[in-house]
């Protein structure tokens, strides 16, 4: 572990959203965690290691980034919505300084139909698929 992060509350949940005019839409299909120790229970399952790198698809607010951050080497994460890709880097840099060097957040391209849905060409993700194919 390497120094664990603030993880984000109920409260600070309410207050992000606040702050950014949010309220999650289905459309995007979007939940948002709010209990820290779902985030805790999360890491633990997923077994990861300190060299793992993680792809986080859909980070909303950055809850689970935040408990991903202190298990391993690098979190990719990777938001549709430009509010949320935004707003990620200073939730990290707030409660997580130490980590900020190893989130890359990113927002795909949202070229039209026919584009590709998202790219990721980090070299240190080996053996992972790089390119998602068109929705």
């Amino acid at each position: 572990m390497q120094g664990a992060a603030a993880l984000l509350g109920p409260a600070e949940v309410r207050a992000l959203a606040m702050q950014l005019g949010l309220r999650p839409t289905k459309q995007r299909g979007q939940n948002f965690v709010i209990d820290p120790n779902t985030v805790r229970r999360i890491v633990r399952t997923a077994d990861l290691d300190s060299s793992d790198v993680v792809l986080e698809v859909g980070p909303g607010l950055g809850s689970l980034t935040l408990g991903l951050l202190p298990e391993v080497a690098a979190v990719v994460a990777v938001e549709i919505d430009g509010l949320l890709a935004g707003r990620l880097a200073a939730t990290v840099a707030e409660r997580a300084p130490v980590a900020c060097s190893r989130t890359i957040a990113t927002r795909p391209s949202s070229g039209g139909p026919g584009s590709e849905a998202c790219s990721v060409t980090q070299p240190s993700l080996p053996g992972t698929v790089t390119t998602l194919p068109p929705p």
